[in-house]
């Protein structure tokens, strides 16, 4: 079947090998692995658009994948090896920069670092920042809706994406990103491809808001008693006049220790532990500036016992160690082996009191099991996530049995606080049940509409998002 497409695509361009594709048909935590007949890899538009019509004309399902980064299963091929896995990594260039308009044009395959590196270079910024940056790509960021740590201050990546390129199912190309601030000419198709994990169509390129780069930033790292200190902090600080937050972050004390385990030369600063960390950046007209302000904040914090302990970076170098600690997570919970993982979000007000609660529980039903939160505080959403011991792990059915009864206690609790059962990582394989459980029936029903719409073959990344039919 691969005959049609060798004239079209280049040298390199169809990988069959198994040693050659097997990274591309397991996720990043090792947790979904599939098959594929091979891996496609475009170096452009052109070409993605001829993948696309020859899946058209063959019905052969197409993985979009970037940079394989994802926590949900999303750009990871089923087990029936009918698909073909469609890698956007050679698609890596940075089109143009433009620090008069104040954009960006980065094609799917661009890595994040790369993208941030060429804005900063222009003297902007380019407000996404993932622990993942260093090899998440824009396309699969623009897929999944990316979050990370400065949400709080810039939010989400649909906040800061001005247009796409893309190609549909059946290999017709979309324009060039659009680098308008102002359009309102019909419904915003953006919108709808910009989440969608690849199930509507392969993004090829994005154009990206960019914004001045900080004069200066303050990085500390807090020890706290619980979360209601956590978010008594942000109030604080808020009131204090530093609306400049860019970062807000909370750890629990069996996080920071999985991290530090990974890290043996690494250093909290702190002079003791703590059962709570709080990870905040906040931006000024200088470095000098925001550290006072931000100095000034804790230091109240201090005095009232809002805050335990707390280290003020006095340099760059000293605010990496921070940020690396926190960065550091999603490795330090893969080798923690495996487990259940949950991207959730609430009402910031609400955080506190759901997690009291969704500790509560697990203690009750998992007593054994090691029960760890990270987040983004600032605005709501928390990861946690559920390390069961050896003998959960040997016991009949393995820990997938117990999946059931944790989904139950995440989702049930998320639910009752109206929250969402994926606040950044999207839906992917994971989170396809959930996804039917969250949202109402007619909410799916308009959701498979829009997918047919797009899609009426249903070849792009089926079993993604919503269940195949």
């Amino acid at each position: 079947m691969m005959e049609a497409l060798q004239d079209q695509l280049g040298p390199g361009s169809i990988v069959t090998a198994p040693e050659a594709m097997a990274r591309y048909l397991v996720d990043w935590r090792g947790r979904h692995r599939g098959t594929a007949q091979a891996v496609l890899k475009p170096r452009d538009t052109a070409e993605v658009a001829a993948v696309m019509e020859w899946a058209t004309a063959t019905r052969t399902p197409v993985v979009p994948q970037g940079g394989n980064t994802g926590l949900s299963g999303g750009a990871t091929p089923d087990a029936s090896g009918r698909a073909v896995v469609l890698s956007l990594e050679r698609m890596n260039r940075i089109r143009a920069i433009d620090t008069e308009g104040d954009t960006v044009v980065a094609e799917a395959g661009c890595v994040l670092a790369t993208a941030q590196q060429a804005a900063r270079e222009a003297g902007r910024l380019l407000a996404i920042s993932l622990g993942s940056e260093g090899s998440c790509q824009i396309g699969g960021i623009v897929a999944t809706n990316a979050g990370g740590i400065n949400v709080i201050r810039h939010g989400m990546t649909r906040d800061l994406v001005l247009g796409l390129e893309y190609v549909l199912a059946d290999g017709t190309v979309s324009r060039t990103p659009s680098l308008l601030r102002k359009d309102n000419t019909g419904y915003d198709l953006r919108h709808l491809l910009i989440g969608s994990e690849g199930t509507l169509a392969v993004i090829t390129a994005a154009s990206l808001r960019l914004l001045p780069a900080p004069r200066g930033t303050a990085t500390a790292l807090c020890g706290v008693g619980h979360p209601r200190d956590a978010l008594a902090l942000l109030g604080r600080l808020r009131d204090a006049g530093l609306a400049a937050i860019a970062s807000f972050e909370l750890m629990c004390e069996g996080e920071m220790q999985l991290v530090l385990d990974l890290l043996p030369a690494a250093r909290t600063g702190l002079a003791n532990r703590h059962r709570w960390y709080v990870f905040v950046e906040t931006e000024g007209d200088s470095d000098e500036a925001a550290r006072e302000s931000l100095g000034a904040g804790i230091a109240t914090a201090l005095e009232n016992g809002t805050v335990a302990d707390a280290v003020l970076a006095q340099n760059g170098r000293q605010a990496a160690a921070i940020w690396h600690l926190r960065f550091a997570v999603s490795e330090a919970n893969r080798r923690a082996g495996p487990g259940f993982s949950y991207d959730v979000s609430v009402a910031t007000a609400a955080v506190p009191a759901f997690l009291d609660s969704i500790e509560a529980e697990l203690a009750v039903a998992l007593p054994t099991a090691r029960r760890l939160f990270v987040g983004h505080l600032g605005d709501g959403n928390m990861h946690v996530n559920v390390v069961p011991d050896p003998v959960h792990q040997e016991q009949a059915g393995g820990i997938e049995a117990l999946r059931p009864l944790v989904d139950e206690i995440v989702y049930g609790t998320v639910t009752a606080d109206a929250g969402s059962i994926s606040a950044e990582h999207g839906i992917g394989r994971l989170k396809v049940a959930a996804l039917g459980k969250a949202r109402l029936a007619h909410e799916i029903a308009l959701m498979r509409g829009i997918k047919a719409s797009f899609d009426p073959l249903g070849i792009l990344n089926p079993g993604v998002v919503l269940a195949a039919t």
